[in-house]
């Protein structure tokens, strides 16, 4: 009967253990960023993160994100995409490729809905810090 009870002590502590497993960056899609040369075309930028700079180009749906800290922590630009009164999408389009360097997100989003986003930093998964001001593309 012990060993029974030794089991399930050590089942429960692995269960209430937490692991890389539940973390999770903003949203419900996440993309990894592919190295790039930066934006393109005509975009608008969200440079309110002091340390992350995310840009949007609405012809192909394209998001760069650019890390500007050498922290350890991913660049990560985070995006929602809605209509006034309901959001339809959210995600992040992640850069893990160290500063200096662009990191871009190809989507494929619903025309005529606004695109809102802003520049974070994350660990593992985890949230380190987020700017609060949004940037909006009708």
């Amino acid at each position: 009967m012990s060993i029974a009870l030794a089991v399930m002590i050590g089942v429960t502590a692995t269960l209430l253990t937490p692991t890389a497993a539940q973390a999770a960056y903003f949203g419900s899609e996440t993309d990894y960023a592919q190295p790039s040369g930066g934006p393109t075309g005509s975009y608008s930028c969200n440079t309110w993160h002091p340390h992350v700079t995310v840009c949007f180009r609405p012809e192909g749906d394209d998001i760069w994100v650019l890390d500007k800290l050498a922290d350890g922590h991913s660049a990560v630009g985070e995006w929602r995409l809605r209509t006034t009164s309901t959001v339809h999408r959210t995600g992040s389009c992640v850069n893990q490729l160290g500063k200096g360097y662009w990191g871009y997100c190809n989507k494929d989003f619903t025309e005529n809905l606004q695109f809102v986003y802003n520049g974070a930093r994350y660990e593992g998964g985890n949230l380190v810090d987020r700017n609060l001001s949004e940037l909006a593309y009708s």
